[in-house]
C-alpha cells in the first residue's frame, strides 16, 4: 500500500524530489542531513528518518531508506540493509485482532450448540 505513495526527501532542509528506487543526487564534499518520509494524513509523516553523512571530494554514499511496517514507527535510513521497523507492533496487532476474531467465532458455535 505504500508503494502508492511517493517519499519526501529533505537534504540539507531543501525538499527534492523523491521516487522509490534508486535516487541519484550530486553533492559537494561536506557535511549533509538527509531526512526522508512518506506524507500522509494521520500521522502526517509516515517513518521519518535522518541521516548526517560526511562526503569525502570524489566520494559517493549509498543509503537505503526502509518505510516501517507499522505506520506509527520511524523508518530506517543508512547503510543497505536496513532493518524493518515496526514489525513487533504489526505482528502484536495481528495477533490480538485474529484471536479477537476467534474468541468471537468460538462464542458464535457454543451459543449455537447450547440453542440446538
Amino acid at each position: 500500500m505504500l508503494a502508492m505513495i511517493t517519499p519526501r526527501i529533505v537534504l540539507n532542509g531543501r525538499p527534492m524530489p523523491g521516487q522509490w528506487g534508486r535516487n541519484v543526487i550530486p553533492l559537494p564534499p561536506g557535511q549533509h542531513h538527509v531526512h526522508v518520509h512518506l506524507p500522509y494524513l494521520l500521522p502526517a509523516q509516515i517513518g521519518p528518518a535522518d541521516l548526517t553523512v560526511w562526503l569525502q571530494p570524489g566520494m559517493a554514499y549509498e543509503v537505503e531508506y526502509r518505510a516501517p511496517v507499522w505506520a506509527y514507527s520511524r523508518g530506517a535510513l543508512g547503510p543497505a540493509p536496513q532493518p524493518w521497523n515496526g514489525q513487533g507492533c504489526m505482528i502484536a496487532l495481528l495477533v490480538v485482532g485474529g484471536g479477537g476474531v476467534l474468541l468471537l467465532l468460538l462464542l458464535v458455535l457454543i451459543t449455537a450448540l447450547s440453542m440446538g
